[in-house]
């Protein structure tokens, strides 16, 4: 398995994180650009200890937080934005800012699907106001199905307000994808799967989708 290979699961956007910024606390990076797109910035690094490498992606989005928070929250539209992901709903409920996630990706011929259970936690800086989504797996909190269960991932979300009314969004994911992938689709999905999700997630915020949402534990973010 090659360390390339968990990339191909950069649709899983629920997993676990509390750093300051967009990686794993305690870890030193080595972060490489492999493109640079239409304001998109996806980048790759190796991982100590790990067999798999850690995907970060930039941009900025003329839009509000708040409405990428709502986004992210409506997991009925996982499919219209994630890259691979099938299906995705809240299994279990436990605040506003705490749930189990459930995920399942579709995953081209003849490597089989995935599919995620995860805890997903949201919280805010009061200083910089930077909204994170942070995420861990726990694999057997629900039956088994027919797709690969993913068992150890670890992602976040960062939807950062400017001055000038516009986001920045950065996501942070490392992934184990728990079973061997063909190297000509490891090495296709590799930057084209997060690079068509932030894509897609920006198309749907500008178009003005989720324009007038509110999000119960937002604060302090200026009107746009």
């Amino acid at each position: 398995m090659t360390n390339i290979t968990k990339l191909l699961f950069f649709a899983v956007i629920t997993f676990l994180a509390n750093a300051a910024t967009a990686q794993e606390e305690g870890v030193e990076y080595n972060w490489k650009k492999k493109k640079d797109k239409d304001g998109i910035a996806i980048y790759t690094s190796k991982v100590p200890g790990s067999r798999y490498n850690a995907l970060r992606g930039v941009m900025v989005v003329n839009g509000s937080a708040s409405s990428l928070v709502a986004l992210v929250q409506d997991t009925s539209t996982c499919s219209q934005w994630v890259d691979l992901c099938r299906d995705a709903r809240i299994h279990e409920r436990i605040s506003d800012t705490e749930y189990y996630v459930y995920s399942y990706n579709n995953i081209p011929f003849p490597v089989s699907d995935r599919d995620v259970i995860a805890k997903t936690v949201w919280t805010q800086d009061t200083n910089s106001l930077r909204i994170t989504m942070s995420s861990h797996t726990v694999p057997d909190l629900i039956p088994r199905t027919k797709a690969v269960r993913i068992e150890e991932a670890f992602s976040q979300w960062h939807f950062t307000p400017r001055s000038d009314g516009t986001t920045l969004v950065e996501n942070f994911a490392h992934i184990n994808p728990n079973g061997p992938t063909p190297a000509w689709l490891t090495n296709r999905l590799l930057v084209s799967s997060p690079y068509k999700t932030l894509r897609n997630m920006r198309a749907i915020i500008e178009k003005g989708a989720y324009k007038n949402e509110s999000v119960a534990f937002i604060q302090g973010l200026p009107k746009k």
